[in-house]
């Protein structure tokens, strides 16, 4: 099975190209959110987002301990950064409007990286449970539709281009080939699709949706899909979505990217795209295209 990669490499570890400390990634200034911010991708965008040296990051949860446990890490490594652990269901949409009152006490949020995702128990559609099936619909789908809501939505006037990062999952161009997760992985695809619309709707920001590759977490665990190797670090999504907050990235507005794909390779092809438009489309179709292909 080969993935969808316009790049010749492709990477498990984050290169010196989305190196967050680079001066023209700095987010000095800037208000961060990423959901889901307590374990693996999402604390490690997080801190990311602190070697960028944003002003604020606010990371969210429904799990406070964990988030209170990187908050106080981070909190010592970076202190230049204000850290902000909210417990928040973003199921629940009152929840989510109380989140960005709170954002926006502070400032406009400029940045926002929607991690939280849930994977509900694998199995045929036949041997599921309803509302365990159900649940990857609420959180995945529901989730980033209010984030996106009230990201447009805010209080604040807009500093800049506003930048939102759907963390999706590559999986979305298996289908059934992945396994029995038809409760993940059409809430996935229809996530994709939010955050698609979120972008063709509002051409004043920059959307994304990522691949972050196949990383160790209790998601992972949870899928037992041993076909393939979850051995790429958490840092190559937190990395990356530094550099696609950037100045960069404006060129792939919209796409759905993946986090291992040769940054440098990337930016060698802006000229190109530039010089011919309907390039962008051929190397970076879109999940539709790129999942019709492999099936």
């Amino acid at each position: 099975m080969i993935f969808p990669n316009p790049t010749t490499k492709y990477h498990g570890n984050p290169t010196p190209v989305v190196d967050p400390t680079q001066e023209h990634l700095s987010a000095v200034g800037k208000i961060v959110l990423v959901t889901g911010g307590g374990t693996a991708i999402g604390a490690a965008t997080v801190e990311a987002f602190a070697k960028a040296k944003a002003d604020h990051i606010f990371l969210v949860g429904r799990r406070f301990n964990l988030l209170t446990e990187v908050e106080e890490k981070l909190s010592k490594s970076y202190p230049r950064t204000k850290f902000h652990a909210i417990q928040t269901d973003i199921t629940k949409e009152d929840e989510v409007k109380s989140l960005f009152q709170e954002i926006n006490k502070v400032g406009f949020l400029d940045i926002l990286v929607a991690n939280a995702g849930y994977l509900p128990e694998p199995g045929k559609i036949a041997a599921t449970e309803t509302s365990e099936w159900w649940k990857g619909h609420e959180i995945n789908v529901l989730g980033t539709y209010l984030l996106g809501k009230y990201f447009i939505n805010q209080s604040q006037a807009p500093r800049g281009k506003p930048v939102f990062v759907g963390v999706n999952t590559g999986a979305t161009h298996l289908g059934p080939l992945a396994g029995p997760m038809s409760g993940y992985l059409t809430s996935k695809i229809a996530t994709a699709s939010v955050v698609e619309f979120l972008q063709a709707e509002n051409p004043n920001i920059k959307a994304f949706n990522v691949s972050p590759g196949m990383v160790p977490s209790e998601m992972s665990a949870k899928a037992r899909a041993t076909q393939f190797i979850p051995t790429d670090s958490p840092e190559l999504m937190g990395d990356f979505a530094v550099w696609l907050a950037g100045p960069d990235s404006d060129f792939l507005n919209g796409r759905f990217l993946w986090a291992n794909w040769d940054v440098q390779e990337l930016i060698t092809l802006k000229d190109k795209i530039a010089a011919n438009p309907e390039q962008l489309r051929i190397l970076f179709g879109g999940w539709q295209e790129n999942y019709a292909k492999l099936k």
